[in-house]
Order: structure tokens, then C-alpha cells, then sequence
């Protein structure tokens, strides 16, 4: 009931599987290459953590410096402080205000004024410090007006 051409192909296939070599299970092999890559990720990222680690920790140690305090930075120039604004007078009042004499002019140059100092104590590093502190100005010589002159001292003065 089997045609020639079905006996013809089961006894290749017969012939075939008795020839071919018998196969080893392949499952202890994949698992012992598994944990061999296993353990050698785990090992390189042991070994890339500690490098850096080791590079990074004298780069932090140098970044925070030596002990001594740093120079101070030079500070701006003062800019110049604007005039008050002159009071304007209401639209209601009909009276002129009187005209404002002018500002004398000063006979010499102003003084430059002394840029700040670094103070001798300074915060150690690493610890914070606070707001910094203004540093006093020493006040400028202004002209006075003529006949605004005091005495010398000692002396009545002639009013």
C-alpha cells in the first residue's frame, strides 16, 4: 500500500541517521560560558570603579588646594553715585521756583580712591564664610564755599 517512491525515501533516512554521530548534550556548556562571562563583566567593573576612584580621588584633593588662603581679586572701580533728582514744582502753583546757584567747580583733580586690602584673618578653606563685609572708605575732601572758613582752633570766632 506504500509506493515505491515512500520505501525509497524512509530507507534514506534510515541509511542517513545511522550514519550521522551521535550528539552530546550542548546545555553544560552554555551554562559554564554564561557564568564565565558572567564573572568577567563583574570583575572589569570592579577593576573600572577602582580605577576611577584612584584617578579621581588626587584630582578632588588637588581641586580644594593647599592650606594657605588665595590673593584677593581685584575689585572694580566705584562707579559714581548719581545726583539726587531736583524736586519738581506742581502744576498748580503759578510761582517760579528761584534758580538754583551753580555747584563750584573743584580747583584740583579728586583723589583716586584705595582699593580694598585682603584682611589678615581669613576663613579657613572649606569652611563657609559669611556675607562679606563693606569695606570702610575714607571720606574725600570737598571745596567749601568762600567765606565759609572756621577759625583755627583756639580762637573766638568773629561772629
Amino acid at each position: 500500500m506504500t509506493s515505491p517512491l515512500e520505501d525509497l525515501i524512509r530507507d534514506t533516512l534510515t541509511d542517513l541517521a545511522e550514519e550521522a554521530p551521535t550528539v552530546q548534550d550542548q546545555l553544560p556548556p552554555a551554562e559554564r560560558r554564561a557564568r564565565t562571562r558572567r564573572r568577567a563583566t563583574v570583575t572589569m567593573g570592579a577593576v573600572g570603579t577602582l580605577a576611577a576612584v584612584l584617578i579621581a580621588a588626587p584630582l578632588a584633593i588637588a581641586q580644594t588646594g593647599p592650606d594657605t588662603p588665595r590673593p584677593a581679586a581685584p575689585t572694580a572701580p566705584p562707579t559714581p553715585s548719581p545726583r539726587p533728582a531736583e524736586p519738581t514744582p506742581s502744576p498748580r502753583s503759578t510761582e517760579t521756583p528761584a534758580p538754583r546757584p551753580p555747584l563750584p567747580a573743584p580747583s584740583t583733580p579728586p583723589a583716586p580712591r584705595p582699593t580694598a586690602t585682603p584682611s589678615p584673618a581669613a576663613p579657613a578653606p572649606g569652611r563657609p564664610s559669611g556675607p562679606p563685609r563693606p569695606v570702610p572708605t575714607p571720606p574725600t575732601a570737598t571745596p567749601s564755599p568762600i567765606g565759609t572758613e572756621l577759625p583755627p582752633p583756639g580762637r573766638p570766632s568773629p561772629r
